[in-house]
């Protein structure tokens, strides 16, 4: 029976994205750490069973973005969390606790319907938590679109491994209040367990937020390559090096993991690297590659704006962090940078219009009213699968592509004006896709307006740098009789 129930939930949610879990509610008291240890474990459990989860940590920086108190979340404010991290489903439950037994009951919330999967229950002693968290991780992977990786059992043995006490001290360190309580909390866990990657990985992050880089490389090298965890564990290590200033280190190794496989975390992170070695790095292109993994984050854009700026492109820096802008008014460092790439541009009006925004937001930015492109205002991305979305911009960029499905198809059958109309809102709706922006250029050019051709292309341009495309912008610049901005084109 209750097989046939997980299949049926199986044809029901949503296969895009990964799973976030929120912290079950229970009772308050001494017994608090409870849930903290579920929800740091759960997803370490899913993420063995091979299911793609989002970490606690990158959960918690989602919930604070969104300014969403810890202590007044509720099941929409869960669902605001799950969109902001792109995922479809959404863990919530309880625990209780009586007398020496536990009861732990999880639901699956489709985070795009709103809809509640039955109760999945475990229950025994509370020294069996570790074997009841990863059992429920397997029920859930098994309501999930694809079979689970390996075998129940295995998962089973991998909970067991772990002693109840250092579980415990897991729990108590990350329910506790402070820096200093919880990282001697986690120390505590790893000391009982040398071997609890979970412990492990939650100490090296604790200690990457709090600056403390070297502690973090030091616990972060006990992670063996054999680990499911390996990867999680080089990316932290990576941020701790560019917290080091040792930019080529980092760029070195978010380079091995873009080889092995390209996520726009991996690829953020050796942009900001490059960014960091100066104009001559290449910045621009790998955080474009990026911003194409991940077109609805919130930091990526603002990256490669400052990326194009020190490079020496302000019109496509101020285009960039315009949106940047335009998803966050209250972004005073992206109001600082749009300023100077306007200033750069020649519109200084414009500019001081965006420098007094920055300087009423944050007072500290009022003395950097000139450009001071040797500071370091990119932003690191601090995890690899929880990148911060945009859901609105998602939603916007599914019917963008529409939108422009629709302009392609009437472009081919000779209605250009239909096409124009078209393709116009597509780009409207997404303006930071590359290719309502190509296409739209490519009409006005049939339609011999040139001027509005070349200002699409260039756009397009902006969005994904293309040789071929510099190619067509240089061949339209030539048949405008502007010879010399097309050896400047061809030459960037």
């Amino acid at each position: 029976m209750i097989r046939a129930l997980l299949l049926l939930l199986a044809t029901t949610v949503d296969e895009g994205g990964p799973v976030v879990v929120a912290p079950p509610s229970g009772a308050a008291g001494g017994a608090g750490w409870i849930g903290a240890a579920v929800a740091e474990t759960l997803p370490r459990a899913l993420q063995r069973a091979g299911v793609p989860a989002v970490p606690d940590a990158d959960r918690e920086r989602a919930q604070e973005a969104l300014g969403v108190p810890a202590a007044t979340a509720t099941r929409a404010t869960g669902i605001r969390v799950a969109e902001s991290l792109g995922a479809s489903r959404l863990v919530v439950g309880s625990w209780d606790l009586r007398g020496g037994d536990l009861l732990l009951s999880l639901r699956l919330l489709d985070a795009r319907r709103g809809t509640l999967s039955a109760p999945l229950e475990a229950r025994g002693p509370l020294a069996s938590l570790g074997r009841l968290v990863h059992s429920l991780a397997w029920d859930v992977a098994l309501a999930g679109p694809r079979a689970p990786a390996g075998a129940r059992e295995e998962l089973l043995r991998q909970a067991d491994a772990v002693p109840f006490d250092a579980l415990r001290a897991l729990g108590e360190g990350l329910a506790a209040h402070g820096t200093a309580a919880r990282v001697a909390g986690l120390r505590r866990a790893v000391a009982l367990h040398p071997a609890y990657d979970d412990a492990v990985l939650a100490l090296g992050r604790l200690l990457v937020d709090a600056g403390r880089f070297e502690e973090a490389r030091e616990v972060l090298g006990r992670l063996g390559a054999d680990s499911p965890f390996a990867r999680d564990a080089r990316f932290l290590d990576g941020v701790a090096l560019l917290g080091l200033g040792r930019s080529r280190e980092a760029d070195v190794l978010y380079a091995a993991l873009g080889t092995e496989r390209a996520t726009a975390g991996a690829l953020g992170n050796r942009g900001v690297a490059r960014l960091r070695a100066g104009p001559a790095g290449g910045a621009s292109a790998l955080l474009r590659q990026a911003v194409e993994a991940a077109p609805a984050s919130v930091d990526l854009p603002f990256n490669l704006g400052w990326a194009l700026l020190v490079e020496g492109e302000p019109d496509a820096a101020a285009f960039w962090l315009r949106g940047a802008v335009r998803r966050d008014p209250g972004d005073a460092e992206g109001r600082l940078l749009l300023s100077w790439a306007l200033l750069a541009s020649g519109r200084a009006e414009e500019a001081e219009e965006q420098w007094r925004a920055a300087a009423a937001l944050t007072p500290s930015l009022g003395p950097l009213r000139r450009p001071d492109l040797s500071r370091r205002l990119e932003r690191v991305m601090p995890g690899e699968l929880g990148l911060l979305l945009d859901p609105a911009r998602a939603a916007d960029a599914e019917a963008s592509r529409a939108h422009a499905a629709r302009g392609e198809a009437l472009l081919a059958s000779s209605d250009r004006e239909g096409a124009v109309s078209e393709l116009a809102r597509a780009a409207l709706l997404d303006p930071y896709a590359s290719g309502p922006h190509l296409l739209l250029g490519r009409t006005h050019r049939l339609r011999g307006e040139n001027e509005k051709a070349l200002a699409e292309l260039r756009t397009a341009l902006w969005c994904r740098d293309d040789p071929v495309l510099r190619r067509e912008i240089a061949g339209l610049l030539r048949a405008m009789g502007r010879g010399d901005e097309a050896r400047r084109v061809e030459a960037q």
